[in-house]
């Protein structure tokens, strides 16, 4: 009698799935004053996303991180259609960076570099008293090269005081630089042209009598 035998194969289906397809940026923080990597700062990546065809007109969370002593950080994410990235740089006692970056500038080939410094906050505080005491005196002073365009900042420009003077404000500014300023009292011909150094992350009071 013959024997057959027989192989029974079983065949295994196996299901391979993909690994997502991802955005990294990564980069380093660091701050102006001393030129070194700056921890603690929260870095926090949006994206305006596409609905359709049509672009959203808000930004939608992406990912954050927080910078360590080295000052680098590294965010991955699920790419998805992109109109463009916003990146945020923000740290208590320093001004708040922002960076807009194209979809057409960021790959999934390899990762978006995107470096930041970020300038601490100082305040500079004038005292101004018009010790003449003449409602028709005109103090004058310019503001040269001080911060602009961020909450208690000033312009750069004359600022003119009349009558008797006893005024105190504070601007804020700049710190590890020196503000300059020009001031010209009343009936003089001659500017008088000045400057203080930046500490900071503190107040500097500049007293002036005219």
């Amino acid at each position: 009698m013959k024997r057959f035998l027989f192989l029974v194969v079983v065949g295994l289906s196996v299901s391979c799935k993909k690994d997502p397809i991802q955005y990294t940026f990564t980069g380093n923080v660091d701050e102006s004053a001393g030129n070194s990597n700056l921890s603690g700062c929260e870095v926090e990546l949006r994206q305006k996303l596409y609905d359709g065809t049509v672009a959203s007109n808000f930004y939608t969370m992406a990912g954050s991180y927080t910078t360590a002593a080295d000052g680098n950080y590294e965010i991955t994410f699920d790419r998805e259609k992109v109109v463009d990235f916003k990146i945020n740089f923000s740290k208590d006692g320093y001004f708040t960076e922002e960076q807009i970056i194209q979809s057409a500038d960021v790959s999934t080939e390899e990762p978006k570099v995107v470096n930041e410094t970020l300038d601490p906050k100082s305040w500079l505080t004038f005292h101004l008293v018009n010790i003449g005491g003449l409602t028709t005196d005109e103090f004058t002073m310019i503001h040269y090269n001080f911060r602009t365009g961020c909450e208690g900042c000033t312009v750069n420009d004359y600022f003119y005081y009349t009558g008797i003077v006893d005024s105190t404000f504070t601007i804020t500014t700049t710190g590890g630089v020196y503000a300059k300023y020009a001031r010209n009292n009343p009936g003089s011909a001659v500017w008088t042209t000045d400057s203080a150094f930046m500490t900071p992350f503190d107040t500097v009071l500049v007293n002036i009598n005219y």
